[in-house]
């Protein structure tokens, strides 16, 4: 008797592992079904987490991201707007099916940009993140469902499954099927900061010859201040260019420096390579420790 419950024990034991490895199976197919049909789906808005799949003890079946007032809201995928509507619960909401039979939802919406029976592309913009209906701050639910959208949401599938793990709180970017871009955060980061260098010294390289007689012999090196201190892209005749707080003016081969805070006639007398005496004399200054905000000092070039 005892021979024969051991082997009854044996056979329940085996029997439980071959459903284990059925059942793990079946979930790692639809997993890599999930994937075959959401590989390449664009994330809908850019924000925080705010909150996740299966929260509140199970009843919240999509993901919160927590944006700025009335940024965009995108398909994830094309398909077809099925409802387009004011609920008293979503507010106003979107949904749309797509080809491969998934449905996603876009909730809370400030206004809609699309209509029910319209055809939308990936990447397209159906409306404006907002606080509408049951909702305590500005944010977007979106969720999936592996099928017909249903009231109790039996298909309702977590997006971290198509998107990748978050945590709430982290940054999400849209319009790329990975809203973390840990790497290309850090690799635009770079690029960005390469191409402002490069910008600047293009713009420190580059001239203007001048041929105005105030200023005929000379050629200006254009800074960033320039722009900001001439407010266009033009100069006329005659008019004063001041780069990098300079005056330049080709009479008597002078400079007109505009004293700055913190300035001294030594840093001054640094800063051109010329000596106090030289500023003394040519300013007519009797202190050396007497001089102030704005005032102009003269620098010749001989």
């Amino acid at each position: 008797m005892l021979d024969y419950l051991k082997r009854m024990l044996i056979v329940a034991i085996m029997a439980l592992c071959v459903s284990m490895l059925i059942l793990g199976g079946r979930v790692q197919a639809a997993e890599i079904n999930i994937y075959e049909n959401t590989g390449d789906w664009y994330f809908p808005a850019e924000g925080e987490i705010s909150d996740v799949f299966d929260s509140r003890s199970g009843i919240h079946k999509g993901l919160d991201i927590a944006g700025e007032y009335r940024s965009a809201v995108y398909a994830v995928e094309g398909g077809k707007v099925i409802r387009s509507y004011y609920s008293p619960s979503y507010g106003n909401v979107i949904f749309i099916h797509h080809d491969n039979g998934f449905e996603t939802v876009y909730a809370h919406l400030q206004n809609r940009m699309v209509v029910e029976g319209q055809i939308v592309g990936k990447g397209d913009e159906i409306g404006k993140m907002g606080n509408t209906g049951n909702s305590t701050g500005v944010h977007l639910h979106f969720e999936i469902h592996k099928g017909q959208w249903t009231i109790d949401k039996v298909n309702a599938i977590d997006p971290f499954t198509v998107f990748g793990e978050g945590e709430i709180g982290q940054f999400v970017f849209a319009l790329n099927h990975d809203p973390y871009r840990v790497i290309d955060v850090a690799g635009n980061l770079q690029e960005v900061q390469e191409k402002k260098q490069k910008e600047e010294q293009k713009e420190e390289q580059l001239t203007l010859n001048l041929t105005a007689k105030p200023i005929a012999d000379r050629k200006v090196i254009i800074t960033h201040f320039l722009a900001e201190i001439i407010g266009n892209q033009s100069i006329e005749k005659g008019q004063p260019i001041y780069v990098d707080n300079f005056l330049s003016s080709n009479k008597n081969k002078e400079e007109m420096y505009i004293v700055q805070s913190g300035d001294t006639l030594s840093k001054i007398s640094r800063k051109f390579g010329v000596t106090i005496d030289q500023l003394l004399s040519w300013n007519n200054i009797t202190n050396k420790d007497l001089i102030h905000t704005k005032q102009k000092i003269v620098i010749k070039h001989t």
